[in-house]
Protein backbone atom coordinates (compact mmCIF):
# COMPACT_ATOMS: atom_id res chain seq x y z
CA UNK A 1 0.00 0.00 0.00
CA UNK A 2 1.53 3.44 -0.53
CA UNK A 3 2.09 6.32 1.71
CA UNK A 4 -1.37 8.01 1.45
CA UNK A 5 -3.48 4.87 1.66
CA UNK A 6 -1.91 3.74 4.85
CA UNK A 7 -2.06 7.32 6.30
CA UNK A 8 -5.56 7.48 5.49
CA UNK A 9 -6.46 4.57 6.55
CA UNK A 10 -4.58 5.47 10.41
CA UNK A 11 -6.47 8.40 10.36
CA UNK A 12 -9.81 6.92 9.83
CA UNK A 13 -9.54 4.45 12.42
CA UNK A 14 -8.78 7.28 14.96
CA UNK A 15 -11.84 9.27 13.80
CA UNK A 16 -14.10 6.20 14.61
CA UNK A 17 -12.10 5.99 18.21
CA UNK A 18 -13.27 9.30 18.60
CA UNK A 19 -16.85 9.00 17.65
CA UNK A 20 -17.27 5.84 20.09
CA UNK A 21 -15.28 7.73 22.94
CA UNK A 22 -18.15 10.70 22.43
CA UNK A 23 -20.62 7.74 22.41
CA UNK A 24 -19.31 6.37 25.32
CA UNK A 25 -18.66 10.08 27.05
CA UNK A 26 -14.62 9.37 26.91
CA UNK A 27 -12.95 12.87 27.67
CA UNK A 28 -11.30 14.01 24.49
CA UNK A 29 -7.43 14.73 24.50
CA UNK A 30 -6.78 15.83 21.48
CA UNK A 31 -7.91 19.11 19.81
CA UNK A 32 -11.68 19.62 18.52
CA UNK A 33 -10.61 18.98 14.52
CA UNK A 34 -9.75 16.27 12.36
CA UNK A 35 -6.87 14.22 12.72
CA UNK A 36 -5.22 15.55 8.87
CA UNK A 37 -5.61 18.99 10.07
CA UNK A 38 -3.69 18.04 13.57
CA UNK A 39 -1.10 16.41 11.43
CA UNK A 40 -0.46 19.37 9.46
CA UNK A 41 -0.08 21.75 12.42
CA UNK A 42 2.17 19.05 14.15
CA UNK A 43 4.32 19.03 10.80
CA UNK A 44 4.62 22.82 10.67
CA UNK A 45 5.45 23.19 14.51
CA UNK A 46 8.33 20.53 14.26
CA UNK A 47 9.81 22.22 11.24
CA UNK A 48 9.40 25.93 12.61
CA UNK A 49 10.33 25.70 15.49
CA UNK A 50 8.63 28.59 17.17
CA UNK A 51 9.53 30.01 20.18
CA UNK A 52 6.92 32.22 21.54
CA UNK A 53 3.37 31.15 20.33
CA UNK A 54 0.25 32.85 20.63
CA UNK A 55 -2.82 30.84 20.68
CA UNK A 56 -7.14 32.46 20.20
CA UNK A 57 -9.21 30.41 22.17
CA UNK A 58 -8.18 28.01 24.69
CA UNK A 59 -8.77 24.36 24.34
CA UNK A 60 -7.42 21.00 24.37
CA UNK A 61 -4.68 22.49 21.59
CA UNK A 62 -3.05 24.25 24.45
CA UNK A 63 -2.52 21.02 25.81
CA UNK A 64 -1.51 19.23 22.97
CA UNK A 65 0.73 21.27 20.39
CA UNK A 66 3.15 22.48 22.82
CA UNK A 67 4.57 18.95 23.19
CA UNK A 68 5.98 19.86 19.53
CA UNK A 69 7.91 22.84 20.88
CA UNK A 70 11.22 23.33 21.94
CA UNK A 71 11.81 23.00 25.63
CA UNK A 72 12.18 26.57 26.23
CA UNK A 73 9.33 27.75 23.82
CA UNK A 74 6.34 29.37 25.13
CA UNK A 75 2.57 28.88 24.18
CA UNK A 76 0.11 31.75 25.70
CA UNK A 77 -3.26 31.41 25.07
CA UNK A 78 -6.79 34.13 25.62
CA UNK A 79 -10.02 32.62 26.11
CA UNK A 80 -13.41 34.69 26.43
CA UNK A 81 -15.38 31.75 28.19
CA UNK A 82 -14.61 31.21 31.54
CA UNK A 83 -15.78 28.12 32.08
CA UNK A 84 -14.32 26.63 29.37
CA UNK A 85 -11.54 28.32 30.23
CA UNK A 86 -11.20 27.02 34.43
CA UNK A 87 -11.71 23.60 32.70
CA UNK A 88 -8.46 23.63 30.69
CA UNK A 89 -6.22 25.42 32.99
CA UNK A 90 -7.63 22.99 35.48
CA UNK A 91 -5.81 20.28 33.22
CA UNK A 92 -3.12 21.83 31.98
CA UNK A 93 0.29 20.74 33.80
CA UNK A 94 2.29 22.36 31.21
CA UNK A 95 4.50 25.30 33.29
CA UNK A 96 5.33 27.17 29.65
CA UNK A 97 1.64 26.95 29.22
CA UNK A 98 0.50 30.29 30.13
CA UNK A 99 -4.09 30.39 29.77
CA UNK A 100 -5.61 34.08 30.19
CA UNK A 101 -9.22 34.58 30.63
CA UNK A 102 -10.36 37.40 28.65
CA UNK A 103 -13.70 38.89 29.49
CA UNK A 104 -15.02 40.40 26.37
CA UNK A 105 -18.12 42.14 26.32
CA UNK A 106 -20.57 40.35 24.01
CA UNK A 107 -20.88 36.44 24.67
CA UNK A 108 -23.22 36.39 22.18
CA UNK A 109 -21.10 37.78 19.61
CA UNK A 110 -22.35 35.64 16.01
CA UNK A 111 -21.52 37.76 13.06
CA UNK A 112 -18.12 38.03 11.93
CA UNK A 113 -18.07 41.56 10.75
CA UNK A 114 -18.92 43.09 14.06
CA UNK A 115 -16.27 42.43 16.53
CA UNK A 116 -15.99 45.42 18.19
CA UNK A 117 -17.48 44.37 21.62
CA UNK A 118 -14.30 41.48 21.82
CA UNK A 119 -11.23 44.28 21.23
CA UNK A 120 -10.08 43.77 25.02
CA UNK A 121 -9.67 40.09 24.04
CA UNK A 122 -8.14 40.68 20.34
CA UNK A 123 -5.48 43.27 21.62
CA UNK A 124 -4.07 41.48 24.81
CA UNK A 125 -1.30 39.49 23.63
CA UNK A 126 -0.07 42.95 21.58
CA UNK A 127 2.34 44.06 25.01
CA UNK A 128 3.74 40.47 24.70
CA UNK A 129 4.54 40.39 21.22
CA UNK A 130 6.67 39.27 18.58
CA UNK A 131 5.28 35.62 18.11
CA UNK A 132 6.92 32.89 15.97
CA UNK A 133 3.34 30.97 15.77
CA UNK A 134 -0.04 32.46 16.01
CA UNK A 135 -3.33 29.96 16.14
CA UNK A 136 -6.21 31.70 15.54
CA UNK A 137 -9.41 29.25 16.17
CA UNK A 138 -11.36 31.58 18.66
CA UNK A 139 -14.05 34.61 18.33
CA UNK A 140 -13.38 37.69 16.01
CA UNK A 141 -11.28 35.60 14.00
CA UNK A 142 -11.08 38.65 10.79
CA UNK A 143 -10.35 41.05 13.91
CA UNK A 144 -7.36 38.17 15.16
CA UNK A 145 -5.91 37.87 11.78
CA UNK A 146 -5.72 41.87 11.65
CA UNK A 147 -3.75 41.97 14.69
CA UNK A 148 -1.67 38.67 13.99
CA UNK A 149 0.08 40.62 11.31
CA UNK A 150 1.28 43.31 12.87
CA UNK A 151 2.59 40.66 16.12
CA UNK A 152 4.87 37.93 13.93
CA UNK A 153 8.27 37.90 14.32
CA UNK A 154 10.54 37.49 11.53
CA UNK A 155 9.87 33.96 10.61
CA UNK A 156 6.35 34.04 11.90
CA UNK A 157 3.61 31.79 10.94
CA UNK A 158 -0.41 32.30 11.68
CA UNK A 159 -2.55 29.57 11.59
CA UNK A 160 -6.41 29.84 10.70
CA UNK A 161 -9.00 27.11 11.77
CA UNK A 162 -12.02 26.85 10.28
CA UNK A 163 -11.08 28.48 6.86
CA UNK A 164 -13.52 26.55 4.84
CA UNK A 165 -15.84 29.93 5.93
CA UNK A 166 -15.15 31.99 2.92
CA UNK A 167 -15.73 35.13 5.41
CA UNK A 168 -11.77 34.79 6.40
CA UNK A 169 -10.41 34.08 3.03
CA UNK A 170 -10.29 37.42 2.09
CA UNK A 171 -7.60 38.62 5.22
CA UNK A 172 -5.64 35.49 5.05
CA UNK A 173 -5.07 36.66 1.49
CA UNK A 174 -3.46 40.11 2.40
CA UNK A 175 -0.13 38.46 3.59
CA UNK A 176 2.31 37.88 1.50
CA UNK A 177 3.07 34.37 1.95
CA UNK A 178 -0.51 32.52 2.23
CA UNK A 179 -2.07 28.64 1.70
CA UNK A 180 -5.70 27.54 2.25
CA UNK A 181 -6.75 24.10 2.47
CA UNK A 182 -10.73 23.07 1.97
CA UNK A 183 -12.65 19.92 2.32
CA UNK A 184 -16.04 18.77 2.22
CA UNK A 185 -17.02 21.02 5.28
CA UNK A 186 -19.12 24.08 4.51
CA UNK A 187 -19.17 25.68 7.88
CA UNK A 188 -16.14 24.32 9.72
CA UNK A 189 -12.71 22.56 9.24
CA UNK A 190 -10.56 23.88 6.96
CA UNK A 191 -7.22 25.40 7.50
CA UNK A 192 -5.26 28.27 6.30
CA UNK A 193 -1.68 29.67 6.68
CA UNK A 194 0.22 32.99 6.27
CA UNK A 195 3.28 34.54 6.60
CA UNK A 196 4.65 38.30 6.04
CA UNK A 197 7.64 36.59 5.64
CA UNK A 198 8.26 32.86 5.24
CA UNK A 199 7.84 30.28 2.13
CA UNK A 200 5.37 28.25 3.87
CA UNK A 201 5.49 25.31 1.44
CA UNK A 202 8.77 24.51 2.81
CA UNK A 203 7.55 23.61 6.45
CA UNK A 204 5.53 20.32 5.43
CA UNK A 205 4.98 18.17 2.56
CA UNK A 206 2.51 19.66 0.79
CA UNK A 207 1.99 17.31 -1.93
CA UNK A 208 1.78 14.37 0.51
CA UNK A 209 -1.00 16.58 2.71
CA UNK A 210 -2.77 17.55 -0.53
CA UNK A 211 -3.23 13.84 -1.38
CA UNK A 212 -4.83 12.95 1.57
CA UNK A 213 -7.61 15.72 1.79
CA UNK A 214 -7.99 15.29 -1.78
CA UNK A 215 -8.69 11.81 -1.21
CA UNK A 216 -10.62 12.35 2.66
CA UNK A 217 -13.14 14.24 0.72
CA UNK A 218 -13.74 12.15 -2.15
CA UNK A 219 -14.45 9.35 0.52
CA UNK A 220 -16.67 11.76 2.48
CA UNK A 221 -18.74 12.80 0.18
CA UNK A 222 -19.53 9.51 -0.99
CA UNK A 223 -20.31 8.41 2.30
CA UNK A 224 -22.74 11.06 2.25
CA UNK A 225 -24.63 9.56 -0.52
CA UNK A 226 -24.98 13.37 -1.82
CA UNK A 227 -25.29 11.43 -5.14
CA UNK A 228 -27.99 9.73 -4.65
CA UNK A 229 -30.29 13.09 -4.06
CA UNK A 230 -28.24 14.15 -7.14
CA UNK A 231 -26.53 16.65 -4.80
CA UNK A 232 -23.09 17.12 -5.18
CA UNK A 233 -20.62 17.41 -2.75
CA UNK A 234 -18.40 20.39 -2.20
CA UNK A 235 -14.86 19.49 -3.42
CA UNK A 236 -11.47 19.83 -2.01
CA UNK A 237 -9.78 23.16 -2.76
CA UNK A 238 -6.16 24.29 -2.57
CA UNK A 239 -5.33 27.51 -3.15
CA UNK A 240 -1.85 29.20 -2.44
CA UNK A 241 -0.01 32.54 -3.18
CA UNK A 242 2.16 32.70 -5.96
CA UNK A 243 5.25 33.01 -3.57
CA UNK A 244 4.66 29.98 -2.36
Amino acid sequence: MSKTTVSIIKIYLKENKKRIDKILNIKANSPYMKYKEIALLRELLINLKPEKCLEYGCGYSSLYFPKFLPKSATWMSVEHNLKWYSEIKRKNRNSNVELFHINANNHNYIDEGKYKDFMSYVNFPETKAPFDFILIDGMARNACIDKAKSMLSEKGVIVVHDSNRNAYHSKIKEFSNWMILEDFRKSAGGVGFASNKINIGKLFDIEYHRKIWKTDTKISNLFKFKFILLKRGKPFRFQRSIKN
